[in-house]
């Protein structure tokens, strides 16, 4: 019996879920929030630009979208505890390493690669983990310890909002260099991360049905590794190919556009556009030829079955634009909110300091977050995903509109707690509706965890995406134009409602709180 259809079957001896859901899911969320969360404030406070920003921290959390590509390499080889164990060690050391490199003076450059490092090999983790998650515990207690999930990956942001943060911005006020405070910040970070693998080594369990392939032939699981590398080779290739085209639009706009109306970065120099036009080249040559390697390697096997059922379920169209769009226009608003509170009034933000930030983000953010998610899990619990869709959705974009208000007026900083709470506590409300519809996808074929890597994989490419445009939007309009546009790119995620298609009603458990 292979990993994938064992995920299927109930534990027969379920460990107690104290012992390891909390820690795992607060350690969960901590390299992800590093990438997609710390390192906005550590950048802005480093003198980084809002373009470049958006533009790295958005690509180094591609990592989460490439796992649906290697989702069937966890599935199929090795245990969950096992690939859950070594990504928690292999980031241990990263995070340590990344916590050092910024002591360097070329910060900027080794910490970006360090981003995709911590952001490859969290993703895999997060595979893993969850794996372990179901299969550890039958459908009654994953969905009784949901809310916990849920609440310990929260208290994960709360550590990094309000306990790195506030550090850090601390220090600098204590006369500390920039570079030097996010060091010793970031290095608590990495030291409570390393402890919490410790714990896990120990008090993860061993779920009977978590056992390696058996029906693997031989040879197969290292042609396995070298499928998944040629299928994340593909998607780099067109991931390049798209963005390169994307470059060379915006360098064409730039050309032909009256100074100060578009970006200075979109105009591009000699060597930037040699180097647009390589990736575009290459990306032409490659994708075709990786595309055709693909299927004479993958036709047949274990790992075309996990991704052609995937896509080529009933309704999957719908499926894929409610992933596309439901949250485009909240992940814009992500993106925009640090920044917009950092920028000093001059340039239209707020003009907090970084303790400012910890602390409203810490208190507003989290208790949203954490609120707004038990809340959406058990109101699905109570009426089904069905009925509840509609209120979550609402509740998620009309929060909204505040920071649209904020963007206006520039209000009292005390107006912020109220304005970045509310706001958390709807995305938590929304983001309940938009996991548990993930995994009922996932839930209906035998390649569960291979499914939801896929569905959340595609989910992080277009909030990637998303990122980046919220801060194009924001260098050519300022921050009321991009609250605006954030706005108005939460209504075709409201309408995919409309056709995606939904299981017949009963409670189902809660997934995975971040992704």
């Amino acid at each position: 019996m292979s990993t994938i259809e064992a995920e299927s079957l109930p534990a027969t001896r379920s460990p107690n879920p104290w012992l390891f859901v909390p820690v795992l899911y607060f350690m969960q969320f901590i390299p992800y929030g590093v990438v997609t969360s710390l390192f906005a404030p550590l950048y802005k406070s480093l003198g980084v630009d809002n373009l470049r920003i958006a533009t790295w921290t958005g690509l180094a959390a591609l990592p989460w979208t490439f796992k649906m590509f290697w989702g069937p390499l966890v599935d199929l080889n090795s245990t969950k505890r096992r690939w859950t164990i070594a990504m928690q060690a292999l980031l241990s050391i990263t995070l340590l390493a990344t916590a050092g490199a910024l002591s360097s003076t070329l910060f900027f450059p080794l910490t970006v690669i360090a981003l995709f490092v911590l952001g490859t090999l969290s993703a895999t983790h997060d595979i893993a983990c969850d794996g372990l998650y179901l299969m550890s515990l039958d459908r009654t207690r994953q969905a009784a310890f949901s809310g916990l999930m849920s609440a310990f990956s929260r208290l994960g942001r709360l550590f990094l909002d309000a306990g790195v943060v506030v550090i850090a911005g601390h220090l600098i006020t204590l006369g500390y260099q920039k570079q030097t405070a996010w060091l010793l910040a970031l290095g608590i970070a990495a030291l409570v991360y390393a402890a919490g693998a410790l714990w896990n080594f120990f008090a993860l369990p061993h779920p009977p049905a978590d056992l390696p392939a058996a029906d693997i032939p031989p040879g197969q699981r290292i042609k396995d590794i070298f499928r998944t590398l040629t299928i994340v080779a593909f998607g780099v290739a067109v991931y390049y190919l798209i963005a390169g085209s994307l470059s060379l639009l915006g360098h064409t706009i730039a050309s032909y556009a009256s100074p100060g109306s578009v970006p200075k970065d979109w105009l591009l120099n000699h060597s930037q556009l040699s180097t647009q036009y390589w990736r575009i080249g290459a990306g032409l040559v490659l994708a075709p030829l990786l595309a055709i390697l693909i299927r004479i390697l993958v036709r047949g096997t274990a790992m075309a079955q996990a991704f052609t059922t995937y896509f080529r379920q009933p309704g999957f169209p719908a499926i894929l634009s409610f992933i596309i769009f439901y949250r485009f226009g909240e992940s814009m608003i992500t993106f925009l909110i640090t920044v917009f509170l950092l920028d000093p009034k001059s340039k239209g933000g707020m003009g907090l300091t970084l303790e400012q930030l910890g602390v409203i983000k810490g208190i507003g953010q989290v208790l949203g977050l954490l609120l707004g998610g038990l809340l959406g899990g058990w109101f699905i619990s109570r009426v089904g995903l069905r009925r509840a869709f509609w209120p979550l959705v609402i509740g998620m974009h009309l929060p909204n509109l505040l920071y649209v208000w904020a963007a206006y007026t520039l209000p009292n900083k005390n107006w912020l707690y109220p304005i970045v709470f509310l706001e958390a506590f709807g995305y938590g409300i929304g983001f309940a509706g938009y996991f548990v519809f993930l995994m009922q996808v996932a839930q209906r074929n035998k390649f569960v965890t291979s499914h939801y890597a896929i569905g959340t994989g595609l989910g992080s490419l277009f909030i990637s995406f998303a990122f980046i445009l919220a801060g194009i939007i924001q260098s050519v309009l300022g921050y009321k134009g991009a609250f605006l546009a954030a706005c108005l790119f939460t209504l075709p995620g409201t309408l995919t409602l409309l056709l995606i298609p939904l299981d017949p009603e009963a409670p189902t458990p809660q997934p995975s709180p971040h992704h």
